[in-house]
Parts: C-alpha cells; structure tokens; sequence
C-alpha cells in the first residue's frame, strides 16, 4: 500500500488539544468542590443547635427590620391577613401596613413612656392613653414577627440545604415545634418552619411558617418574614403630634 504523501497528511492533520492541561484543571477544580464540601460538612453545627443559636441570636437582636406578610387558603382561596413592615431597635417601635382582614391600615409607634397611631380617618397622630394602651400592646405583640420564634422545649430540626437571601449564603432548616404567641396557638395548630439561617451571623434572615387552622384542616396559614439591618444604628423618630 502506498503512503500518501506528508505534504497531503499535514494538510489533514487535526490541531492538536492540550487535554492533558484539561484534564489537570478538572482534577483541581472536582477537587477545590469536594474541600469545599468536607469543610461545609465538618463546621456545620447539628441542626438542633444550629437552630437554637440562631433563635437566640435573633431574639436578643438590639435592632432589626422586618416585613412580614400572613396569608390563609380556604377552600382554594388565598387571601391576605397582613402585610407589614417594621423597624425594632432599643429605643422603639414602628410597624405600617395594611390588615386586609378587617379592612384596615394600621401605623404605630412605641416607646417606653408614650405610644402614638395613625388616625385611619383623619391621617392624623394620635396619642393613645395609658388606659388604651394594653389592647394596642396586645396587637404589636402579635403581629412581631419575632413572636412566632418563641418555642418550647420539644423542638424538631433538620438541615434542608443552602440559599442565598440579599447575595448572602444561607442554611435552609426544616423546623417542628410548638411556639408560645398565645393568638396563633388560638386558631392554628400543626406548625411547621422553614428557617434561612445567615452563614456567617447566624440570624435568622428569612422564615417560611405554615399551620392548618384546629377546626379546619384544609384551612391554611402561611406567614413569610424576612428580617435585616440586625444591631444597626438607626433612629425611630416619634411622629409630629
């Protein structure tokens, strides 16, 4: 047989690949993911105390910002209960937002020696006496995100992953318990969490809460809160009265 000429083989000859160069970057780069994952594994806190810390963290927070938003489905329904934003720092208090459910804004604030609320009519200040003021104290204890944290004893947790809230990494962890706000335990039975727990701070960045309503299984509640600005400086300036 005869041999084509080497002019003709150069002319067909493929460009020659530098896999060995390829396969070298893979090795380094499967090996940099299954550090990665070794060291995620080894400092990961078991879910139970993961879950405690952050609570406790969360909890004693000198400031934070929140918004929270509670529906419910009924019948294949979903409605809003609330959509509210607030500030909390040490000084304090100033939640806004809208209860659809009884088809109301709502706008306080609240310190130690004085509370004051948005007339819905007027749009005015008012201030709420001392007299008035439990029923209104009643309310922000229980539309305060952080109320829905309190938990007894018997506490459930399991890891559920990594996800990232505002660019920042998150553990994700499926939480069973039973919590201690006396209106929820009221109504709504069965709560299950989901908890995005900030990687580095440990606070709770995001929660995803569900429970069924004790007279009506196929009734729902779900409240979605996120939370922010943990121990920032910021003011609450008492509205013009």
């Amino acid at each position: 047989m005869k041999r084509l000429p080497s002019i003709f083989i150069s002319c067909i000859r493929f460009p020659r690949t530098p896999w060995k160069w390829i396969s070298v970057l893979f090795v380094i780069l499967m090996f940099g993911f299954g550090t990665n994952l070794l060291y995620e594994k080894l400092t990961r806190l078991p879910p139970l105390e993961a879950v405690e810390q952050g609570l406790g963290k969360t909890l004693t927070a000198q400031s934070f910002r929140y918004a929270a938003v509670a529906k419910r489905t009924l019948d294949g329904k979903e409605s809003v209960i609330s959509d509210l934003t607030g500030e909390k720092n040490l000084k304090g208090v100033h939640i806004k937002g809208t209860i659809p459910l009884i088809k109301a804004d709502v706008e306080v604030y609240q310190y130690p020696d004085a509370m004051y609320r948005r007339d819905s009519l007027t749009q005015g200040w008012v201030t709420v006496p001392s007299t008035g003021r439990a029923n209104m104290e009643q309310l922000i204890a229980e539309i305060n995100p952080l109320s829905a944290f309190n938990f007894n004893e018997n506490i459930e947790a399991k890891y559920a992953g990594q996800a990232k809230i505002d660019g920042d990494t998150c553990r994700v962890y499926e939480v069973m318990a039973r919590g201690q706000n006396k209106y929820l335990e009221l109504y709504w039975q069965d709560f299950n969490y989901l908890l995005w727990l900030d990687k580095k701070e440990g606070f709770i960045r995001k929660a995803e809460i569900t429970a069924e309503h004790r007279d009506n299984s196929q009734h729902i509640l779900k409240l979605s809160v996120t939370l922010w600005d943990f121990n920032e400086s910021f003011e609450i300036t008492p509205p013009p009265i």
